[in-house]
């Protein structure tokens, strides 16, 4: 056989004609891209467990931001109520993880209720739908009576349990600011929703 005609191991011919070079990638190729889509995949399971635990918490907030409204509203709407303190809306000897108060007496038309009996209604209703809808729902509510000319105003605040931040791997944002001073300290942390009232 002529050294025309040889053929090496990868079919090409040793003269005489052109070499002809196979198509195809190399094992370390084939292994870079893996890595690269595997840490791709990996980023986007970050990307959907934190907005998975956003998209919760933003939905606690909203409730407690219309908790706290709602309450506002009952204040409002029963200013004498507001100023009456411990015995009108004044709920503040509780600590986070709040229990709810317990319903008195109803009014009806023979025993018509008064601003102070509205207010432990009002507060018995409210801390029921509070414990039903955030997970360990606190309530702290502080009547501040004003003196004429200035008006009084109600410090009204609404904390919860965030359930993701229960995990150690998570960290536990406070948010201290809007928070009462025996809430920032709680484990697991309260997250706080804070309205000011004005009477």
């Amino acid at each position: 056989m002529s050294a025309a005609a040889a053929i090496d191991r990868r079919g090409a011919f040793k003269a005489g004609g052109p070499r002809v070079r196979e198509a195809g990638f190399s094992l370390v190729e084939v292994l870079v891209a893996m890595i690269v889509v595997s840490m791709g995949i990996l980023a986007l399971a970050a990307l959907l467990q934190a907005a998975t635990r956003y998209s919760k918490m933003g939905e606690l907030r909203a409730t407690a931001t219309l908790l706290a409204s709602d309450i506002a509203d009952r204040i409002r709407a029963n200013p004498i109520g507001g100023e009456a303190g411990t015995s009108g809306y004044d709920f503040t000897d509780m600590d986070a993880a709040s229990p709810p108060v317990p319903l008195p007496a109803p009014c009806s038309s023979e025993a018509p209720c008064g601003p102070s009996e509205l207010a432990r209604l009002d507060l018995a209703d409210w801390s029921a739908r509070l414990h039903a809808t955030l997970p360990q729902g606190a309530a702290r509510i502080r009547s501040h009576p004003g003196h004429p000319p200035a008006h009084g105003y109600v410090d009204v605040w609404v904390g919860w349990a965030d359930p993701l931040t229960r995990s150690p791997a998570v960290s536990a944002e406070r948010s201290g600011a809007d928070c009462p001073d025996g809430w920032k300290t709680s484990d697991p942390p309260v997250r706080c929703v804070y309205l000011q009232v004005a009477l």
